[in-house]
């Protein structure tokens, strides 16, 4: 955050490195239903090979660890055949299926499975009777999983296969949720005395179709079903009828169950580990699913929340179509209301946000853009004439021009298509005459000298909260320059840094080791993950906590502040201290830490708790903003 473009000197092997602490198998092998359920499906699957009397062939396809090539030779299988692309798991699996003693028993094949060979002497010598392969992600097709099968079920398997797991299946259930429509859609922002900032609906993210988050972490009250769950794709992963379609389209029909706006489309998938279709694996949220909210904790695979095309007001009984569709790697859903079919916008008239999901949600903060606008209007007795404002990827600008009628307003905005999408807006609002928008501070006019600062604190490089103290660097520089007078009041004025020890329900999982597996040793894979954490990971990585639940175990520590308006220090700053761990029921296993920027003495936006933090309960995070996380690896009391 120091505003400087810095060159860090990494270690030769940090790719390597990086690409194997951050390629989240641990996490993966950290589900303990998914190995189990892989595990029945598995051993079903060879049961019913040899009952037929057959000799058992194992494929197995991204055999990452070697764990389930392994768990099909316990069960006294003719041959094993793994095949690992990814250099460094196809590495480490050869370690460790070595290291449990199946080194004669499972050949490891480092290659894609469209690149394996088939016959005596090659990769397989005979085609393989049973597959068993997880290339699956949150949208199931994501990695490129129907290419996979189909090639696998045409040139490498027999045409009586046993595929693990046969069966997928896809659902979507349409809902009412504003939580969703702040994620996908500009919203008007009312700035008091009749002045609105209108943005008509019109400006979307329309180029990530997805938003794959923790749907369980929502509360029942955060949206409304206007449909039950349907089954929009059914997936013979063994391709009995044929091969996965790698272009197909699906339209249900259904009745609207209540009156609502439809906002949004939420999607999971399960799948049947075992030929009998009996074993089930699946990735529903809470209210779907047969455990509610006793259900095994992943991340590995999430659920999906997709827009459709227009946000349509239905009525309770209406009949509805919800339109599915899926390529070889994506999926994109729509909801149609034949009554309204011919009012609706198309998506070519929707403009550009050239921004994240995240960031749209923090700029569609209602509350925080009211705390702003009564920030800005209290920090003067006199009128105010110029307003600079910082801040990537933000409408504030039009928002202080709106409130304040006395000043003209200049925004900084580097990034030139959001500059272009800003100029629009402008127009639109009719504030052409009263904003200007340039990219870099020395583009601004020399005659102009500013009595506010206002920062957005949002810059397009930060990754956790506290790097947007790169506008105490711009402050400084405008300064130097004289660009700002004496007084300037700058907003927000000071920057607090917060910690607070806890305990994570599940997240540390994502760094925890392995140890051992369905009865697999699996040392050298937390042995080599160790290593390349600490090549390439950093101390502190961001993560949206409100899909993390934790417990807090002490109460928070503000670790520093900083003046925005004071020089900013040439040194280091640290915090050395104790903390009493006050609620010792959970084990203390990491740190979470956010900021909170003061725009006034009275005026705060927190990027952490939403509401008070009592000991020995589950916090409530802001879902706008990502929070800094610290791990431990070894854990306390």
């Amino acid at each position: 955050s120091s505003g400087k473009v810095e060159w860090k000197i990494m270690p030769s092997d940090y790719d390597y490195s990086r690409e194997l602490a951050r390629a989240s198998f641990a996490d993966m092998l950290h589900d303990s239903e998914r190995n189990h359920l892989y595990r029945l499906g598995l051993q079903a699957a060879i049961k019913k090979v040899k009952e037929r009397g057959d000799k058992v062939r194992v494929l197995d396809i991204g055999t990452g660890t070697g764990l389930l090539s392994m768990m099909a030779a316990v069960e006294g299988v003719d041959s094993i055949v793994a095949c690992e692309e990814f250099r460094p798991m196809a590495e480490c699996a050869q370690k460790i299926i070595q290291l449990n003693g199946f080194k004669d028993k499972i050949k490891l094949v480092r290659k894609r499975s469209t690149e394996l060979t088939v016959g005596p002497g090659c990769d397989l010598e005979e085609r393989a009777n049973i597959l068993v392969t997880e290339v699956f992600d949150t949208e199931l097709i994501g990695e490129g999983a129907i290419g996979t099968y189909n090639h696998a079920n045409r040139e490498l398997l027999t045409p009586d296969r046993i595929v693990v797991p046969g069966i997928a299946r896809m659902f979507a259930q349409v809902v009412s949720c504003n939580l969703a429509s702040k994620w996908s859609i500009l919203q008007d922002i009312d700035c008091g005395n009749g002045k609105i900032v209108k943005f008509d609906g019109k400006y979307r993210i329309t180029n990530l179709v997805l938003h794959d988050v923790q749907l369980s972490q929502l509360e029942e009250a955060d949206f409304t079903p206007i449909s039950e769950p349907i089954q929009v794709f059914n997936f013979d992963l063994a391709c009995k009828n044929g091969p996965i379609p790698e272009d197909e389209k699906t339209v249900q029909e259904f009745t609207a169950s209540c009156d609502g706006k439809v906002t949004a489309v939420f999607m999971w998938w399960d799948c049947y580990t075992d030929p009998d279709n009996s074993i089930l694996l699946s990735c529903a949220p809470y209210w779907s699913h047969k455990d509610k909210k006793e259900q095994a904790w992943r991340d590995h695979w999430m659920q999906a929340i997709y827009f459709p095309k227009s946000e349509i007001q239905v009525e309770k009984g209406e009949s509805l179509e919800l339109i599915s569709n899926h390529d070889e790697y994506s999926l994109w859903f729509d909801v149609i209301n034949k009554k309204q079919e011919t009012s609706n916008k198309n998506s070519e008239e929707y403009l550009y946000m050239p921004m994240s999901r995240t960031r749209l949600f923090q700029v569609n903060d209602s509350e925080a853009n009211q705390k702003y606008i009564q920030a800005i209007q209290s920090i003067s007795t006199e009128p105010l004439k110029n307003i600079l404002c910082l801040g990537d990827q933000s409408v504030m600008g039009l928002v202080l021009a709106a409130s304040v009628s006395s000043a003209h307003v200049t925004i900084l905005q580097e990034n030139k298509r959001m500059e272009a999408v800003l100029n629009d807006m402008i127009k639109e609002n009719d504030l052409s005459s009263r904003i200007d928008v340039y990219p870099e501070i020395q583009d601004l006019p020399s005659e102009v000298c500013y009595d506010a600062v206002v920062c957005d604190m949002f810059f397009t490089g930060s990754v956790l909260s506290w790097h947007n103290l790169l506008a105490a660097y711009h402050i400084r520089q405008l300064k130097n320059e004289g660009r700002i007078k004496e007084n300037c009041s700058v907003v927000p004025g000071k920057f607090h840094l917060w910690l607070l020890p806890v305990h994570y329900s599940d997240l540390w999982k994502i760094r925890a080791p392995l140890h051992n597996i369905e009865g697999f040793h699996m040392k050298h894979f937390d042995d080599i993950i160790d290593k390349a954490s600490d090549t390439c990971d950093e101390n502190v990585e961001p993560q949206p906590l409100w899909e993390y639940p934790c417990t807090a175990l002490a109460h928070p520590i503000r670790v520093a502040t900083l003046n925005l308006s004071d020089p900013l220090p040439d040194n280091n700053i640290s915090y050395t201290g104790t903390v009493d761990l006050e609620c010792k029921e959970k084990e203390l296993n990491g740190l979470a830490l956010w900021s909170t920027w003061d725009l006034t003495d009275d005026l705060s936006i927190n990027t952490g708790p939403l509401s008070d933090i009592i000991l020995g309960k589950q916090v409530e995070w802001n879902k706008g903003h990502k929070q800094g996380v610290h791990l431990f690896k070894e854990h306390k009391m």
